[in-house]
């Protein structure tokens, strides 16, 4: 069934945990519409029309529809003299970001009105994959699954039908378009961190926080030094004139994207220098918000949001305003986690080689370490994160945590993991 395909999982060997494969872009077209040179979220191109090249596109209903009740249709005049010319793709920096070394899958339906029709397949920009995909039989839907090779850059890539220089002109119908990541354990996009140690405020951001202000509040903000330690920073906000609703003074995350059904976890520090409140609120994809109250110590807040509505971008945000009190608010130590992306982490099949030890708040390397390095509290939320190049370093972590599970995926993308008891 059509919306089966948004809950497959891939189950992955030699993790330590029971991860699930991660969706970066699915179109069913169920809630498609049409747009310029657009159906759906899927671009429609023609790059060819001086090589002869031309079509048309809408979408297919009812029974023309071969999933649902609604499939992108294509109706190709004329081929063209090149494979370029007639472009079906996906480009979008919110939900076609792959990584370096990752492979990525992608399944779809797809019927020709023509036999011995086919079109060629790309993954462009980050990987220079191509695979022809056959259509033997006239009117007979296929389900076809397309695994790639690992990617050769990270960054934002195009998936690609490519049609044209062919004999076959007639229709063809898409539909049931899933991408997903293969190995997301070597990477979780939405395991994001910042702790504003190293960002450099712009003239309406804070690294990839939005400071926007939608209404008669105003504010002031920058990055500043937590106690005595200069290394140490957080976001700072001067709320220096109240306004009418709690939309108009925003510092929200936009980059991010949401899988429908999915819950979030999101981890920050908040403290303000009288009591004070802030409301944390989730758009775009669901409409999930949460107070928080406020005093003038730093306060550690997880908030796990109710299932998300779809799948797509999604702004986090941190809103101020009415009835917010004039004063100065800081935020730091952000985290974003998709519950459940490291569910089970008691199964624990391959311990790493590399020694460490959990003391005095600090997981530390006793060994020559050269590997990226996940640390997970006991219910899966990603607590810290550093690239560890060398012998005797180390990663601070929270008083509060006794027992940690720390990932290590190393030069060659090896995974290995332990779990630790704290010593102290």
């Amino acid at each position: 069934m059509k919306k089966l395909l948004i809950t497959l999982f891939v189950l992955l060997a030699s993790t330590f945990v029971n991860a699930e494969s991660r969706i970066i872009f699915s179109q069913d077209f169920e809630n498609a519409v049409v747009g310029t040179n657009l159906l759906g979220n899927v671009q429609v191109q023609n790059y060819n029309s001086g090589g002869g090249a031309s079509w048309t596109y809408d979408l297919a209903t009812g029974a023309q529809a071969i999933s649902g009740n609604k499939s992108a249709h294509l109706n190709i005049q004329s081929a063209g003299d090149q494979w370029w010319g007639l472009q079906f793709k996906v480009e979008d920096p919110a939900l076609t970001t792959v990584i370096k070394g990752v492979k990525y899958r992608i399944l779809f339906k797809i019927r020709s009105s023509t036999a011995n029709n086919f079109c060629q397949f790309y993954v462009q920009g980050q990987s220079s994959f191509v695979q022809e995909i056959n259509i033997p039989t006239a009117n007979v839907t296929q389900d076809v699954s397309i695994e790639t090779t690992a990617m050769d850059n990270s960054g934002v890539a195009n998936f690609m039908w490519a049609f044209g220089n062919y004999a076959n002109v007639g229709d063809v119908w898409i539909d049931d378009i899933v991408v997903t990541e293969l190995d997301p354990p070597t990477y979780t996009p939405l395991n994001y961190l910042e702790n504003f140690n190293s960002v450099v405020p712009g003239t309406s951001n804070v690294g990839d926080f939005e400071v926007a202000n939608y209404g008669n509040g105003a504010w002031t903000f920058g990055v500043e030094q937590v106690g005595t330690d200069p290394a140490n920073k957080c976001v700072r906000f001067d709320v220096t004139q109240n306004s009418d609703d709690w939309w108009t003074l925003q510092f929200k995350n936009v980059k991010l994207s949401t899988i429908k059904g999915k819950q979030y976890i999101i981890g920050f520090k908040a403290k303000s220098d009288i009591p004070n409140s802030i409301l944390f609120r989730i758009e775009g994809t669901t409409l999930f918000e949460q107070r928080v109250n406020l005093t003038n110590a730093f306060q550690s807040f997880s908030i796990e949001s109710t299932p998300v509505d779809a799948t797509g971008p999604a702004n986090f945000m941190w809103a101020f305003g009415k009835p917010t009190i004039l004063g100065t608010f800081w935020l730091d130590d952000i985290t974003i986690q998709e519950k459940g992306i490291a569910s089970s982490l008691g199964n624990i099949h391959n311990p790493s080689p590399v020694k460490m030890k959990f003391v005095n708040n600090e997981i530390q390397f006793l060994s020559d370490t050269h590997a990226q390095v996940f640390v997970y509290d006991l219910t899966g939320v990603l607590v810290a994160q550093r690239l560890i190049d060398g012998a005797n370093c180390s990663i601070p972590v929270k008083n509060e945590y006794k027992i940690l599970i720390v990932k290590c995926v190393d030069e060659n993308g090896n995974i290995s993991c332990n779990k630790l008891i704290s010593q102290d």
